[in-house]
């Protein structure tokens, strides 16, 4: 429900200033689906996945050829959701009125907040977004009147992010300072996970 709830105000939220904006103003939306291995299994196995991906990139033109500008989405990994945002570029090549090659690079980080946190007596775990790097390249189609188009990307995706679990002290909750520990624990693990995918995405943009 919420995934649902967030997409449908990213899109309206994107529509309505994609229309609002001046040509200054470039937005390029994105559906599409990622494709790689999931995190490792108990015996250290991965399988393949196929899952969810979406972006929405709002940037400022400062050159003919050239946008710069941020992106938030979503991804949907098998254990979790990320929300990944970044700052990013977008490059174009081939003439404003026909079909152009479209380059573009993002790098930044990514949110676990929609992934909620297990907590047990015993314990606690939760999961801690990591760096993110995505570049792309893809064709950009251009409208008949040149105010949308119609583009088709085809991404890198590397997203890291952590699990950790901690187990409660049930008999010392203030452990020593020089433990290293949060207030309440007798031991956390943090397990990293770095995952790769090919992603190919579909949408619009003003």
């Amino acid at each position: 429900m919420k995934i649902s709830f967030l997409i449908v105000c990213i899109c309206v939220l994107t529509i309505a200033s994609g229309y609002g904006q001046e040509k200054v103003y470039y937005n390029q939306t994105e559906f599409g689906a990622m494709f790689g291995q999931s995190e490792d299994n108990w015996n250290g196995e991965s399988e393949p996945r196929t899952s969810f991906s979406m972006i929405t990139f709002h940037g400022v033109r400062f050159a003919k050829h050239h946008v710069v500008g941020v992106s938030v989405g979503l991804d949907h990994y098998p254990s979790i959701d990320i929300l990944p945002f970044a700052l990013g570029w977008r490059g174009f090549h081939g003439p404003k009125d026909k079909a152009q090659l479209i380059g573009g690079f993002d790098i930044g980080a990514g949110s676990t907040v929609l992934t909620e946190k297990t907590e047990t007596e015993w314990g606690k775990s939760w999961y801690e977004g990591g760096v993110m790097v995505s570049p792309s390249i893809g064709a950009y189609f251009p409208g008949k009147k040149q105010k949308t188009a119609f583009t088709i990307i085809l991404a890198y995706k590397l997203q890291e992010f952590s699990l950790f679990n901690g187990s409660f002290d049930q008999v010392n909750p203030r452990p020593f300072p020089s433990s290293g520990l949060p207030p309440g624990y007798n031991s956390l693990t943090e397990t990293a996970y770095s995952l790769q995918s090919l992603v190919l995405r579909v949408g619009l943009s003003f």
